[in-house]
């Protein structure tokens, strides 16, 4: 029923707005209200009320030409949505595709006891209007635009409203793509929802419920409107497994030193060396035997020493006899690094798991499995084994990146959770009241509702208005979701990198292992037994003995052995495991 009574002794405009300082509590007509506490107001409600609705399009008071009914929707998470029809007087022209876009605004006004209140339902624009020409009535359907205002955005706009995690690794690059969808990816990341006010304007508001800013009491719901609705157990993931790849390259590099000298200079170096070696001569390496000594076994020459044999001199050795050497490249001594690099590739593993209670027992467990992979690659390694090596020590440096690993990583996790969250908030309580009784309720609001043997508290996830114009209803249903589970929660603190603390590769790391080679002489008596497998110098006395075995002229150095986990693909792993509490919002029926 409706004009039959004032509303009541409590002012409409007591329920504008709430606040966390203030609690609105609503009671139903013939109810003995309780005595309201410090930063609360009490409500009574009535049996009837006097209210009237104001549309606008295009700014345009188009109130009287309401017919049939109104209806607003607007729901957490989506686009408001409103719908109406207007009567048309016959004799004026309508063209439908004029009346798309126009902006329409409704307003609900309420009066008791000869104060008015007004409030703002719905804020939007027209996005289809059909015509019946038979009854010349234009209907019109109204959306708030959410996803078109939000695909006009700038990303730092985005940023700035939405918040939240994003990465590249996780999703596509932003270029050239639905703005719509970039928000939507930073969203996953949250547990909170973007919608707009009932005056257009966007937030996001956040899932958990807070202290309740309405409390419908006994008799405020309208009979057998009290009703739950709950989501199906498979759908209430309580386990989300998450395999996360980090792939990089790691630039190895492995210096051993060689040296070598004649043996007949007992290790004397200068004048002194070569005048012993005059003595006793024999053939002597060259630095292009060096050279491809070091390239035979897989490495580069760097920082060679050369004790070069003297070219001609008068009386080198102080008795009279002269030496004659034209060959700049001879040798009697050298000492030079061997220098290999290779790229290895490290994939670190972490096996992240967020869970409830429930789901870290096996028997409960709803499972949902994802995997994500941070690939880095980078010119430089490449680089690494295609430029010259002019330096650097033995060791290994990563091309790593762990900013694109950290952000992909919380991105991860961060979704995870939210899905997990999300799953626990399926259970909706939804009842109606009079719209005169709702006017403050916002989809960012904690709703209480305690009448028709319900009792629960949640943050209300969508609110209806229906305004019925021939039968004089005004009710809008309110929805609330109830989150249940329990249990404790772990920040989501990132995994260390357990492939970190390498050094090296030019910046660093092990000295380079000696290793003296040894010398084989033939061409006399005392020679020994030719050795093919001996690495160093092999060559023969330049006086011999006839006859006897001559060896090959030669320079050996043999390389150590990469170990197979240096040069093979690194594996490591680890794993984690997050707790995830669900709030247990009040639900008692």
């Amino acid at each position: 029923m409706l004009n039959a009574s004032p509303l009541n002794s409590a002012p409409l405009n007591s329920l504008g707005v709430a606040s966390q300082h203030n609690v609105i509590i609503i009671v139903g007509p013939g109810q003995t209200p309780p005595e309201p506490q410090p930063g609360e107001t009490l409500v009574p409600g009535a049996s009837s009320y006097v209210w009237a609705l104001r549309v606008l399009v295009g700014g345009v008071d188009l109130t009287a030409q309401l017919t049939g009914s109104v209806t607003v929707d607007r729901e957490e998470g989506a686009a408001g949505i409103a719908g109406f029809d207007l009567h048309i007087a016959p004799g004026v022209a309508v063209v439908p595709p004029d009346w798309k876009g126009r902006p329409v605004t409704i307003d609900y006004i309420s009066t008791s006891q000869g104060e008015t209140t007004e409030a703002r339902r719905y804020t939007g624009q027209i996005s289809i209007a059909n015509w019946n020409p038979v009854e010349r009535v234009l209907s019109c359907e109204c959306s708030d635009q959410l996803q078109q205002r939000v695909e006009g955005m700038t990303v730092s706009a985005i940023d700035a409203l939405v918040g939240g995690y994003w990465s590249p690794d996780v999703f596509e690059p932003v270029e050239g793509r639905s703005h719509w969808d970039y928000a939507s990816e930073r969203l996953s990341t949250r547990t909170a929802s973007l919608d707009c006010s009932p005056h257009g304007v966007m937030r996001v508001t956040n899932w958990y419920a807070a202290a309740p800013d309405f409390v419908f009491g006994p008799g405020a719901t309208l009979y057998q409107s009290v009703e739950l609705q709950q989501g199906d157990l498979d759908r209430t993931t309580n386990r989300v497994e998450i395999e996360f790849s980090y792939r990089y390259s790691r630039l190895w590099q492995r210096n051993k030193n060689y040296s070598w000298q004649s043996p007949v200079t007992q290790g004397q170096t200068g004048l002194g060396g070569f005048c012993l070696w005059r003595a006793n001569s024999h053939e002597l390496p060259t630095k292009e035997m060096i050279e491809d000594a070091a390239s035979g076994n897989g490495e580069t020459l760097i920082s060679p020493d050369y004790y070069s044999l003297p070219l001609t001199m008068a009386d080198p050795c102080g008795d009279g006899a002269p030496w004659q050497n034209t060959f700049d490249d001879l040798l009697l001594g050298v000492s030079w690094v061997g220098a290999r690099r290779w790229v290895q590739t490290v994939t670190e593993t972490y096996s992240l798991t967020l869970a409830t209670a429930a789901g870290e027992a096996e028997a409960s467990r709803i499972v949902q499995r994802t995997g994500y992979t941070v690939d880095i690659e980078d010119d430089a390694a490449d680089e690494w084994v295609d430029e010259p090596i002019l330096g650097g020590s033995s060791g290994s440096d990563d091309l790593a990146d762990d900013a694109r690993r950290d952000a992909a990583m919380e991105v991860a996790l961060h979704i995870g959770r939210a899905e997990i969250i999300g799953a626990h908030r399926e259970a909706t309580l939804t009842w109606q009241v009079p719209t005169s009784l709702a006017l403050g309720v916002d989809l960012t609001h904690t709703l209480e509702v305690n009448d028709q043997g319900a009792h629960a508290i949640g943050k209300c996830r969508r609110v209806v208005d229906s305004f019925n114009l021939a039968s004089g209803e005004a009710v809008t249903t309110l929805s609330i979701a109830v989150m249940r589970g329990g249990g404790v929660s772990d920040p989501l603190t990132l995994p260390p990198r357990i492939g970190s603390g390498s050094t090296g590769g030019g910046g660093g790391g092990d000295s380079a292992p000696a290793n003296d080679l040894p010398t084989q002489l033939g061409g006399r008596l005392d020679s020994p037994v030719y050795d093919d497998t001996l690495e160093g110098f092999a060559g023969n006395y330049s006086s011999v003995t006839p006859g006897l075995e001559l060896f090959p002229r030669r320079m050996d150095a043999v390389a150590d052995e990469i170990p197979a986990e240096d040069r093979d693909e690194r594996q490591l792993e680890t794993d984690r495991l997050y707790r995830v509490g669900i709030p247990n919002d009040l639900l008692e029926l």
